[in-house]
């Protein structure tokens, strides 16, 4: 973190700061021959645990609020370094190795919150079997080979609209430009515009403008841009197996104005007899962090069931 204030100042809306803040600890662990960070709230060695893994440009202390509530349920909450601008694979390693982390430091009893690209990597590394008890996928996630899900993201209506209609205009010529120039970087508000998915209704709208136009839009630490490489990764990479091979309880939460709803219902449909559970929120993207408690009491009320 470059300021190490900003997060205090901008993405807490209903928890004491110093709180969470005397709470809040640091491990490392190791990956690809990197050095990571993981921010993370202890309860006891023998607790369950929680990973959580954030979407595009964000980092870590974006979710420190909502890590904490889900601390205060009986957790050690966990919360992955930003995915900087890596390939979908290259993610899936380094989710793999901060489990490990988890796993000898603490218990293998480790159940994953994700969302956005987060999801997308976390539900490859259930249907690949991995260090994980129990998943919960937030706005994701996707066989990002299907075809479907490709129509999904240049279809998409309402908030997604304007963004739907960048993709359709940026997907085909980034099809061609991967082949020839895989580390062009290009901004992420290309293909994902911030501001433009925020809820606008009056009760919503002047805490989320706090946290994307105050907040996110301002974060010196965001990621600001993404190698062509690690965007068309998550379009192109292929599943690990068959839906038909995920068993570990799995549960999706999709908030109405979120994106690909109907997708995701229909990923959901098709998913094993297995422990599920389908949860819809009446917000936007940003209502896991402005709604922390809540978001922590519906996540928490799945992983009490599947730890």
């Amino acid at each position: 973190m470059k300021n190490q204030n900003y997060w205090k100042n901008h993405y807490v809306v209903e928890t004491d700061i110093d709180e969470i803040e005397r709470s809040l600890r640091l491990a490392n662990f190791v990956s690809g021959g990197k050095v990571f960070e993981l921010p993370y709230f202890e309860k006891g060695r023998d607790a369950p645990n929680i990973l959580i893994s954030q979407g595009s440009g964000g980092h870590s202390y974006v979710f420190a609020e909502l890590a904490y509530q889900m601390h205060l349920r009986g957790y050690n909450v966990f919360i992955m370094p930003k995915h900087g601008g890596y390939t979908v694979t290259e993610l899936f390693q380094r989710h793999v190795d901060a489990l490990k982390h988890i796993s000898i430091n603490f218990s293998d009893r480790t159940g994953v919150l994700s969302e956005g690209l987060g999801g997308y990597v976390v539900f490859y590394l259930a249907l690949a079997h991995g260090p994980i008890k129990s998943i919960a996928c937030q706005n994701s996630p996707a066989i990002m080979t299907e075809q479907e899900y490709h129509k999904a993201l240049l279809t998409d209506s309402g908030l997604w609209t304007a963004t739907a209609k960048r993709r359709q205009v940026i997907m085909p010529l980034a099809k061609l430009l991967v082949r020839i120039l895989p580390n062009l970087p290009l901004p992420v508000s290309s293909y994902l515009d911030w501001k433009a998915i925020m809820d606008t209704r009056e009760e919503n709208r002047n805490l989320e403008t706090h946290l994307v136009v105050e907040g996110y839009l301002k974060d010196p630490d965001f990621d600001k841009w993404y190698p062509l490489s690690a965007i068309m990764s998550l379009i192109s990479t292929p599943p690990p197996n068959a839906v038909a091979a995920l068993k570990i309880p799995t549960m999706f939460a999709v908030t109405r104005l979120g994106p690909t709803p109907s997708y995701i219902e229909d990923l959901y449909n098709r998913l094993p007899p297995i422990k599920k559970r389908m949860v819809e929120i009446d917000g936007s993207v940003y209502w896991m962090l402005s709604h922390p408690r809540d978001e922590a009491a519906i996540v928490c009320e799945w992983f009490d069931e599947t730890l």
